[in-house]
Protein backbone atom coordinates (compact mmCIF):
# COMPACT_ATOMS: atom_id res chain seq x y z
CA UNK A 1 0.00 0.00 0.00
CA UNK A 2 1.04 3.56 -0.80
CA UNK A 3 -0.21 6.61 1.10
CA UNK A 4 0.64 9.81 -0.78
CA UNK A 5 -0.24 13.33 1.06
CA UNK A 6 1.07 16.71 -0.03
CA UNK A 7 3.13 17.01 3.49
CA UNK A 8 4.56 13.87 5.21
CA UNK A 9 6.14 14.41 8.44
CA UNK A 10 8.62 11.85 8.90
CA UNK A 11 9.89 13.24 12.61
CA UNK A 12 13.81 12.21 11.73
CA UNK A 13 14.18 14.55 9.08
CA UNK A 14 12.59 17.54 7.47
CA UNK A 15 9.12 17.14 6.03
CA UNK A 16 8.85 16.05 2.68
CA UNK A 17 6.66 17.63 0.19
CA UNK A 18 4.43 15.88 -1.97
CA UNK A 19 5.30 12.71 0.07
CA UNK A 20 4.73 9.37 -0.13
CA UNK A 21 4.90 6.20 2.54
CA UNK A 22 4.79 2.23 1.60
CA UNK A 23 3.33 0.01 3.64
CA UNK A 24 3.97 -3.36 3.78
CA UNK A 25 2.22 -5.79 6.39
CA UNK A 26 2.54 -3.49 9.56
CA UNK A 27 5.64 -1.87 8.66
CA UNK A 28 7.09 1.25 6.61
CA UNK A 29 8.79 0.20 3.72
CA UNK A 30 9.64 3.22 1.87
CA UNK A 31 9.07 7.26 3.01
CA UNK A 32 9.87 9.83 0.55
CA UNK A 33 9.19 11.75 -2.50
CA UNK A 34 6.00 10.24 -4.29
CA UNK A 35 8.26 10.91 -7.45
CA UNK A 36 10.49 8.23 -6.62
CA UNK A 37 8.30 5.25 -6.01
CA UNK A 38 5.81 3.63 -8.29
CA UNK A 39 3.06 1.20 -7.22
CA UNK A 40 3.47 -2.66 -8.08
CA UNK A 41 0.88 -3.99 -9.89
CA UNK A 42 -2.28 -4.42 -7.36
CA UNK A 43 -0.87 -2.20 -4.95
CA UNK A 44 -3.28 -0.18 -3.24
CA UNK A 45 -3.14 3.85 -3.65
CA UNK A 46 -4.35 6.09 -1.20
CA UNK A 47 -4.12 9.72 -2.50
CA UNK A 48 -4.46 12.18 0.39
CA UNK A 49 -4.26 14.93 -1.19
CA UNK A 50 -4.23 18.48 0.83
CA UNK A 51 -2.57 16.72 3.89
CA UNK A 52 -0.67 16.06 6.30
CA UNK A 53 0.30 12.64 7.61
CA UNK A 54 2.99 11.77 10.41
CA UNK A 55 3.38 9.39 12.63
CA UNK A 56 0.76 7.94 15.17
CA UNK A 57 0.32 10.50 17.90
CA UNK A 58 1.41 8.53 21.46
CA UNK A 59 -0.57 10.03 24.47
CA UNK A 60 1.57 8.82 27.34
CA UNK A 61 -0.29 9.06 30.31
CA UNK A 62 -4.09 8.59 30.76
CA UNK A 63 -6.81 7.17 33.01
CA UNK A 64 -9.48 5.91 31.00
CA UNK A 65 -11.74 4.03 33.64
CA UNK A 66 -12.52 7.86 34.51
CA UNK A 67 -14.01 9.07 30.86
CA UNK A 68 -17.63 8.97 32.27
CA UNK A 69 -16.12 11.51 34.81
CA UNK A 70 -16.06 14.20 31.80
CA UNK A 71 -17.69 17.36 33.10
CA UNK A 72 -18.66 15.96 36.73
CA UNK A 73 -15.85 17.29 39.18
CA UNK A 74 -15.23 21.64 38.67
CA UNK A 75 -11.69 22.82 39.28
CA UNK A 76 -11.55 22.14 43.55
CA UNK A 77 -10.23 24.62 45.91
CA UNK A 78 -7.22 21.97 46.49
CA UNK A 79 -5.90 18.23 45.41
CA UNK A 80 -7.32 16.94 48.47
CA UNK A 81 -11.12 17.99 47.88
CA UNK A 82 -10.59 16.44 43.85
CA UNK A 83 -9.27 13.34 45.72
CA UNK A 84 -12.57 13.26 47.82
CA UNK A 85 -14.91 14.28 45.36
CA UNK A 86 -13.60 11.44 42.41
CA UNK A 87 -13.75 8.43 45.47
CA UNK A 88 -17.01 9.39 46.09
CA UNK A 89 -18.08 9.77 42.58
CA UNK A 90 -16.52 6.17 41.67
CA UNK A 91 -18.12 4.22 44.46
CA UNK A 92 -21.69 4.35 42.08
CA UNK A 93 -19.64 2.43 39.26
CA UNK A 94 -20.03 -0.99 37.88
CA UNK A 95 -18.01 -3.35 35.89
CA UNK A 96 -20.08 -2.79 33.16
CA UNK A 97 -19.81 1.56 33.73
CA UNK A 98 -15.71 1.02 33.44
CA UNK A 99 -16.15 -1.27 30.25
CA UNK A 100 -18.14 1.58 28.77
CA UNK A 101 -16.38 4.15 30.11
CA UNK A 102 -12.75 2.46 28.59
CA UNK A 103 -14.22 2.06 25.07
CA UNK A 104 -15.44 5.86 25.12
CA UNK A 105 -11.93 6.77 25.60
CA UNK A 106 -10.58 5.00 22.46
CA UNK A 107 -13.08 6.51 20.34
CA UNK A 108 -12.44 10.18 21.89
CA UNK A 109 -8.52 9.20 21.46
CA UNK A 110 -8.85 7.99 17.92
CA UNK A 111 -10.84 10.57 16.97
CA UNK A 112 -7.75 13.12 17.83
CA UNK A 113 -5.11 10.61 16.32
CA UNK A 114 -3.52 8.73 18.89
CA UNK A 115 -2.60 5.67 18.36
CA UNK A 116 -0.92 4.65 21.01
CA UNK A 117 -2.04 5.42 25.01
CA UNK A 118 -0.17 4.57 28.38
CA UNK A 119 -3.23 3.79 30.41
CA UNK A 120 -3.46 3.25 34.14
CA UNK A 121 -5.55 0.39 34.52
CA UNK A 122 -7.16 0.71 38.34
CA UNK A 123 -9.72 -2.49 37.62
CA UNK A 124 -8.03 -5.04 36.00
CA UNK A 125 -10.60 -7.37 36.77
CA UNK A 126 -12.72 -5.69 33.56
CA UNK A 127 -10.10 -7.10 31.34
CA UNK A 128 -11.51 -9.95 30.65
CA UNK A 129 -14.21 -8.61 29.65
CA UNK A 130 -12.93 -6.57 26.92
CA UNK A 131 -12.86 -6.38 23.01
CA UNK A 132 -9.20 -5.97 22.02
CA UNK A 133 -8.25 -2.46 22.33
CA UNK A 134 -8.87 -0.62 18.58
CA UNK A 135 -5.13 1.29 19.01
CA UNK A 136 -1.68 0.19 20.31
CA UNK A 137 -1.96 0.23 24.22
CA UNK A 138 0.32 0.44 27.18
CA UNK A 139 -1.59 -0.89 30.47
CA UNK A 140 -0.24 0.21 33.70
CA UNK A 141 -1.65 -1.74 36.82
CA UNK A 142 -1.95 0.62 39.56
CA UNK A 143 -0.82 -0.10 43.04
CA UNK A 144 -2.07 1.56 46.17
CA UNK A 145 -1.22 0.35 49.86
CA UNK A 146 -1.70 3.22 52.19
CA UNK A 147 -3.89 1.16 54.63
CA UNK A 148 -2.84 -2.40 54.52
CA UNK A 149 0.31 -3.50 52.75
CA UNK A 150 -1.31 -6.20 50.62
CA UNK A 151 1.40 -6.74 47.90
CA UNK A 152 4.49 -9.07 47.78
CA UNK A 153 6.27 -10.81 44.75
CA UNK A 154 4.17 -13.58 44.26
CA UNK A 155 1.17 -11.52 44.87
CA UNK A 156 2.12 -8.77 41.82
CA UNK A 157 3.07 -11.41 39.87
CA UNK A 158 -0.05 -12.45 40.28
CA UNK A 159 -2.28 -10.20 39.68
CA UNK A 160 -0.24 -8.98 36.09
CA UNK A 161 -2.06 -12.28 35.34
CA UNK A 162 -4.91 -10.36 34.58
CA UNK A 163 -2.31 -8.86 31.67
CA UNK A 164 -0.75 -11.86 30.64
CA UNK A 165 -4.35 -13.39 29.48
CA UNK A 166 -3.58 -10.46 26.51
CA UNK A 167 -0.36 -10.68 25.93
CA UNK A 168 -1.41 -10.64 21.44
CA UNK A 169 -2.95 -7.56 22.35
CA UNK A 170 -1.26 -4.50 20.96
CA UNK A 171 1.37 -2.78 23.08
CA UNK A 172 2.26 -3.67 26.40
CA UNK A 173 1.93 -3.52 30.18
CA UNK A 174 3.62 -1.79 33.18
CA UNK A 175 3.23 -1.26 37.09
CA UNK A 176 2.16 1.98 38.30
CA UNK A 177 2.98 2.92 41.83
CA UNK A 178 0.11 5.57 42.44
CA UNK A 179 2.26 8.70 43.75
CA UNK A 180 4.59 8.98 46.90
CA UNK A 181 1.61 9.56 49.36
CA UNK A 182 -0.44 6.76 48.14
CA UNK A 183 2.36 3.91 47.71
CA UNK A 184 5.01 2.80 50.26
CA UNK A 185 8.73 3.03 49.72
CA UNK A 186 8.48 -1.30 50.04
CA UNK A 187 5.65 -0.81 47.09
CA UNK A 188 7.82 1.21 44.68
CA UNK A 189 10.72 -1.17 45.20
CA UNK A 190 8.68 -4.05 44.36
CA UNK A 191 7.21 -2.62 41.20
CA UNK A 192 10.27 -1.37 40.56
CA UNK A 193 12.01 -5.23 40.88
CA UNK A 194 9.22 -6.46 39.30
CA UNK A 195 9.72 -3.78 36.61
CA UNK A 196 13.15 -4.99 36.17
CA UNK A 197 13.04 -8.39 36.15
CA UNK A 198 9.94 -8.46 33.41
CA UNK A 199 11.37 -5.68 31.01
CA UNK A 200 8.78 -3.51 31.28
CA UNK A 201 8.13 0.30 31.98
CA UNK A 202 6.68 1.94 35.53
CA UNK A 203 4.77 4.52 35.64
CA UNK A 204 3.98 7.17 38.59
CA UNK A 205 2.14 10.00 40.00
CA UNK A 206 4.87 12.37 41.58
CA UNK A 207 4.91 16.44 42.70
CA UNK A 208 1.49 16.80 41.04
CA UNK A 209 0.42 19.15 43.76
CA UNK A 210 1.21 21.92 46.09
CA UNK A 211 -0.30 19.83 48.51
CA UNK A 212 1.94 17.12 47.80
CA UNK A 213 4.74 19.16 48.16
CA UNK A 214 3.91 20.84 51.23
CA UNK A 215 3.10 17.02 52.43
CA UNK A 216 6.33 15.73 51.98
CA UNK A 217 8.61 19.45 52.75
CA UNK A 218 6.83 20.53 55.38
CA UNK A 219 5.02 17.56 56.84
CA UNK A 220 1.92 19.63 56.83
CA UNK A 221 -0.97 20.84 55.04
CA UNK A 222 -4.71 19.01 53.81
CA UNK A 223 -2.87 16.48 51.75
CA UNK A 224 -1.22 15.82 54.82
CA UNK A 225 -3.72 15.15 57.28
CA UNK A 226 -6.01 13.52 55.00
CA UNK A 227 -3.72 10.73 54.13
CA UNK A 228 -2.71 10.24 58.07
CA UNK A 229 -6.18 10.28 58.72
CA UNK A 230 -6.39 7.21 56.50
CA UNK A 231 -3.49 5.47 58.55
CA UNK A 232 -0.31 6.06 56.31
CA UNK A 233 3.13 6.69 58.01
CA UNK A 234 3.81 10.01 57.35
CA UNK A 235 7.10 9.68 59.24
CA UNK A 236 8.72 9.94 55.57
CA UNK A 237 8.25 13.44 55.45
CA UNK A 238 9.49 17.08 56.18
CA UNK A 239 12.58 15.49 54.51
CA UNK A 240 12.69 17.66 50.79
CA UNK A 241 10.34 17.03 48.12
CA UNK A 242 8.31 14.01 47.01
CA UNK A 243 11.06 13.89 43.77
CA UNK A 244 14.18 13.72 46.21
CA UNK A 245 11.92 11.26 48.62
CA UNK A 246 12.03 8.41 45.61
CA UNK A 247 15.03 9.48 43.70
CA UNK A 248 17.40 9.15 46.84
CA UNK A 249 15.87 5.58 47.76
CA UNK A 250 16.26 4.63 43.86
CA UNK A 251 13.31 4.36 42.59
CA UNK A 252 13.01 6.84 39.82
CA UNK A 253 14.89 5.39 36.65
CA UNK A 254 15.51 5.45 32.92
CA UNK A 255 12.78 2.76 32.67
CA UNK A 256 9.85 5.42 34.95
CA UNK A 257 7.24 7.88 33.47
CA UNK A 258 7.06 10.35 36.07
CA UNK A 259 3.83 12.42 35.59
CA UNK A 260 3.08 15.87 36.59
CA UNK A 261 6.16 16.69 38.35
CA UNK A 262 5.08 20.57 38.57
CA UNK A 263 6.66 21.05 41.96
CA UNK A 264 10.24 20.92 42.19
CA UNK A 265 13.04 22.18 44.23
CA UNK A 266 16.42 23.11 42.78
CA UNK A 267 18.04 19.77 43.50
CA UNK A 268 15.73 17.72 41.73
CA UNK A 269 16.36 18.99 38.41
CA UNK A 270 20.33 18.01 37.84
CA UNK A 271 18.93 14.53 40.21
CA UNK A 272 15.93 13.74 37.50
CA UNK A 273 18.46 14.31 34.48
CA UNK A 274 20.73 12.25 35.66
CA UNK A 275 18.49 9.37 36.76
CA UNK A 276 17.36 9.20 33.28
CA UNK A 277 13.75 9.81 34.12
CA UNK A 278 10.94 10.28 31.63
CA UNK A 279 8.41 13.17 32.39
CA UNK A 280 4.95 13.48 31.29
CA UNK A 281 3.86 16.28 31.38
CA UNK A 282 -0.54 17.67 31.16
CA UNK A 283 -0.70 21.05 30.10
CA UNK A 284 -4.83 20.87 30.07
CA UNK A 285 -4.66 19.11 33.59
CA UNK A 286 -2.53 21.81 34.81
CA UNK A 287 -4.52 24.15 33.88
CA UNK A 288 -7.66 22.46 35.34
CA UNK A 289 -5.67 22.92 38.99
CA UNK A 290 -4.34 25.69 38.32
CA UNK A 291 -0.64 25.00 38.93
CA UNK A 292 2.23 27.54 39.07
CA UNK A 293 4.57 27.22 35.67
CA UNK A 294 5.56 24.08 34.40
CA UNK A 295 9.48 24.14 34.53
CA UNK A 296 9.66 22.83 31.03
CA UNK A 297 12.40 24.98 29.76
CA UNK A 298 14.42 24.31 32.68
CA UNK A 299 14.10 20.61 32.57
CA UNK A 300 14.72 20.69 29.05
CA UNK A 301 17.89 22.69 29.79
CA UNK A 302 18.94 19.63 31.68
CA UNK A 303 18.48 17.24 28.73
CA UNK A 304 15.32 15.37 30.74
CA UNK A 305 13.09 13.56 28.14
CA UNK A 306 9.42 15.44 28.16
CA UNK A 307 6.71 13.40 27.28
CA UNK A 308 2.41 14.84 26.82
CA UNK A 309 -0.17 12.88 28.41
CA UNK A 310 -4.44 14.03 28.15
CA UNK A 311 -4.70 12.58 32.11
CA UNK A 312 -8.20 11.25 32.66
CA UNK A 313 -11.58 13.50 31.84
CA UNK A 314 -11.77 13.82 35.91
CA UNK A 315 -9.69 16.66 35.31
CA UNK A 316 -9.77 17.94 31.68
CA UNK A 317 -12.76 18.25 28.48
CA UNK A 318 -10.83 16.28 26.35
CA UNK A 319 -8.47 13.27 25.78
CA UNK A 320 -7.08 15.03 22.29
CA UNK A 321 -3.62 15.50 22.03
CA UNK A 322 -3.62 18.31 19.90
CA UNK A 323 -5.61 20.48 22.21
CA UNK A 324 -2.47 19.18 24.93
CA UNK A 325 0.27 20.79 22.09
CA UNK A 326 -1.89 23.82 21.76
CA UNK A 327 -2.32 24.25 25.20
CA UNK A 328 1.45 23.40 26.01
CA UNK A 329 2.45 26.27 23.00
CA UNK A 330 0.16 28.55 24.77
CA UNK A 331 1.95 28.45 28.16
CA UNK A 332 5.32 27.92 26.39
CA UNK A 333 5.66 30.68 23.86
CA UNK A 334 9.69 29.87 23.61
CA UNK A 335 8.32 26.09 22.20
CA UNK A 336 8.42 25.32 18.50
CA UNK A 337 5.57 23.45 16.87
CA UNK A 338 8.14 20.94 15.99
CA UNK A 339 9.73 20.34 19.64
CA UNK A 340 5.75 20.06 20.73
CA UNK A 341 5.01 17.63 18.15
CA UNK A 342 7.83 15.57 19.59
CA UNK A 343 6.75 15.36 22.37
CA UNK A 344 3.44 13.31 21.33
CA UNK A 345 5.58 10.90 18.93
CA UNK A 346 9.49 10.49 19.44
CA UNK A 347 9.85 11.44 23.34
CA UNK A 348 6.99 8.93 24.29
CA UNK A 349 8.44 6.32 22.10
CA UNK A 350 11.83 6.61 23.85
CA UNK A 351 10.06 6.65 27.35
CA UNK A 352 8.34 3.77 26.10
CA UNK A 353 11.63 1.87 24.71
CA UNK A 354 10.15 1.67 21.31
CA UNK A 355 12.79 3.98 19.95
CA UNK A 356 12.69 3.20 16.05
CA UNK A 357 9.63 1.41 15.81
CA UNK A 358 6.68 4.19 17.39
CA UNK A 359 6.69 8.22 16.79
CA UNK A 360 8.43 8.20 13.54
CA UNK A 361 7.75 7.14 9.94
CA UNK A 362 11.22 5.39 8.72
CA UNK A 363 11.76 2.24 7.19
CA UNK A 364 10.85 -0.49 9.59
CA UNK A 365 9.28 1.12 12.20
CA UNK A 366 5.86 0.52 12.79
CA UNK A 367 2.81 1.25 10.58
CA UNK A 368 1.11 3.79 12.74
CA UNK A 369 -0.09 6.33 11.01
CA UNK A 370 -2.61 10.00 10.85
CA UNK A 371 -3.41 11.93 8.49
CA UNK A 372 -4.93 15.27 8.45
CA UNK A 373 -6.21 18.28 6.39
CA UNK A 374 -4.31 20.84 6.26
CA UNK A 375 -6.92 23.61 5.95
CA UNK A 376 -4.93 26.33 4.18
CA UNK A 377 -2.42 26.23 6.11
CA UNK A 378 1.08 26.43 4.70
CA UNK A 379 3.74 24.32 7.63
CA UNK A 380 3.06 20.88 8.41
CA UNK A 381 3.47 20.60 11.75
CA UNK A 382 1.20 23.68 12.20
CA UNK A 383 -1.20 22.17 10.11
CA UNK A 384 -1.63 18.91 12.53
CA UNK A 385 -1.35 20.41 16.10
CA UNK A 386 -4.39 23.30 15.06
CA UNK A 387 -6.74 21.07 12.79
CA UNK A 388 -9.85 20.66 14.95
CA UNK A 389 -10.80 17.80 12.37
CA UNK A 390 -11.38 14.26 12.63
CA UNK A 391 -8.43 11.84 11.16
CA UNK A 392 -8.27 11.67 7.27
CA UNK A 393 -6.28 8.32 7.66
CA UNK A 394 -5.87 6.50 10.85
CA UNK A 395 -3.37 3.63 11.24
CA UNK A 396 -2.35 1.10 13.58
CA UNK A 397 -0.10 -1.95 13.05
CA UNK A 398 -0.66 -1.48 9.26
CA UNK A 399 -3.97 -1.55 9.75
CA UNK A 400 -6.25 1.08 8.61
CA UNK A 401 -8.83 2.26 11.35
CA UNK A 402 -10.27 5.33 10.07
CA UNK A 403 -9.51 5.78 5.72
CA UNK A 404 -10.50 8.66 3.33
CA UNK A 405 -13.24 6.22 2.07
CA UNK A 406 -15.44 5.53 5.33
Amino acid sequence: MIIQAEWVVPMKGDPIFNGAVRVVDEHIAYVGPRTKIAPLPNEEVIDLGPSVLSPGLINAHCHLDYTILRGSIAPPDGFADWIKNINALKRDFSTADYLDSVMKGFDMLMDGGTTTVGNIEAFPEILPHLAPPPIRTWWFLELIDVRNRLYDETGLIGALSFFEQHANWLGGFGLSPHAPYTASPELYRLAKSCSERLQMPFTTHVAESVQEHEMFVNARGDLYDLMKGLGRDCTDCGQGSSVSHLLELGLLTHNCLAVHVNYLQDYDFPALAEAGVHIVYCPKCHTYFGHRKFELERLREHGVNICLGTDSLASNNSLDMRAEMREALFKHPTLTNRQCLEMATLNPAKALNQEGRLGEITEHALADLVAFPMDFHSNPYEALIHSHAKPLLLMVNGRKIVSPND
